[in-house]
């Protein structure tokens, strides 16, 4: 495993072959290293990674996964794995070989985690963001296991740590919506807080919506786009899923609302985006009408928890539910299943009535179907 010197540069490079995927031979050749054991260590490194070989170091497995996934999640979703690594995980288990990393490394690793800070506010970070922290390194040391020969994951050997789901869902019944949205007094705003709350948009998709979104016949919103910014970047990507993409009809107030907005707007085109604020821009609102009527505090994305909870309150079903904010049955049973009516004792009380019979006519036959989809 020679290195050689450019007496020209003053520097060190490696050149060497290799076979590649498909068997061919090929040569490599990488200069700029300062020194003569840099370029050996390329070499060395290189030939790990491209043989499979889990004696690479973490940093390789991770530019392999990188380019796996490339294909497979959306820009959003790999724009926060990407971060979420190079803030978390890359500076502690980077130069490791995958090989030597054990259960007593993650372990280590989890104490860290749970002993940082949020520089924002100073507060721990939240169980769920500890747990999706967790699961991406699960996830590419699975990775590695199924196709990089390690031969099995340290970190399904460790309790993961945080939490799959926060603690109590929070949402704003009517009457604290309507309370809030009276201190909004910025056109922009109050439409996108009426559209959140009363259409049930994720916040990406409601700021990705254009007029030429707008189906006026059906008065509906076409959602078929989600928004990110992302270093300093308008980015518009597929939504979340395939359920995901649908057409919400609004409420007539909702659409004249949006129609009087858009006749204030010289100039939009039917490309334009309708709100020229970022998610964080509508959080802060959202906080400070929060702040100034009283109502306790919430997400954005729990004004989309509220609109599910007013239409349980409403007696729609879990499939009509599902469809309107494009989500799957089994996703809005799981998640919303503790705001649907308790029916248990209704049904005790109902069968008490019919021990020897059908004597009387139940009351109301869909009960048991409206309450449970």
């Amino acid at each position: 495993m020679p290195a050689y010197k450019d007496e020209k540069r003053g520097t060190w490079y490696a050149m060497f072959y290799y076979k590649d995927w498909n068997g061919e031979l090929k040569r490599k050749k990488k200069r700029g290293f300062k020194r003569e054991r840099d370029a050996k260590e390329f070499e060395r490194e290189f030939l790990f990674k491209n043989a499979n070989d889990p004696n690479m170091t973490f940093g390789s497995l991770y530019e392999l996964y990188v380019e796996d996934q490339d294909n497979r999640i959306r820009y959003g979703t790999k724009e926060k794995k990407t971060s979420t690594f190079n803030k978390y995980i890359l500076p502690y288990f980077k130069d490791k070989k995958i090989a030597e990393i054990t259960p007593g490394d993650i372990r280590h690793w989890q104490n860290k985690l749970l002993n940082m800070t949020n520089p924002r506010n100073g507060e721990p970070y939240a169980e769920t963001y500890l747990r999706q922290i967790n699961s991406d390194l699960t996830a590419i040391l699975n990775y590695a296991v199924q196709f990089h020969s390690l031969d099995s994951n340290p970190a399904a050997k460790v309790k993961p740590i945080g939490k799959k789901q926060a603690g109590e869902m929070k949402f704003w019944t009517l009457d604290e919506f309507n309370t809030a949205i009276e201190y909004e007094d910025k056109a922009a705003y109050h439409l996108c807080l009426m559209i959140l709350y009363w259409c049930g948009l994720r916040e990406g998709e409601a700021l990705a919506l254009t007029p030429g979104k707008i189906l006026h016949e059906s008065k509906s919103l076409d959602i078929y786009e989600t928004y990110h910014k992302i270093k300093g970047e308008d980015i518009f990507g597929p939504t979340k899923t395939e359920n995901s993409k649908r057409q919400t009809p609004m409420p007539d107030f909702v659409y004249d609302e949006l129609l009087t907005y858009l006749e204030s707007i010289m100039g939009i085109g039917d490309d334009d985006r309708i709100f020229y604020f970022s998610k964080s821009g509508l959080n802060k609102e959202l906080k400070r009408i929060a702040d100034e009527s009283g109502i306790k505090k919430i997400r954005v994305h729990d004004l989309r928890h509220s609109h599910v909870s007013l239409l349980i309150k409403l007696g729609y079903r879990t499939h009509a539910i599902a469809d309107r904010i494009g989500d799957t049955p089994e996703v809005v049973d799981r998640v919303y299943a503790h705001l649907y009516p308790d029916t248990s004792n209704e049904i005790a009380q109902e069968l008490n009535k019919h021990q020897k019979g059908f004597n009387t006519v139940p009351q109301n036959n869909d009960k048991i179907v409206k309450n449970n989809g």
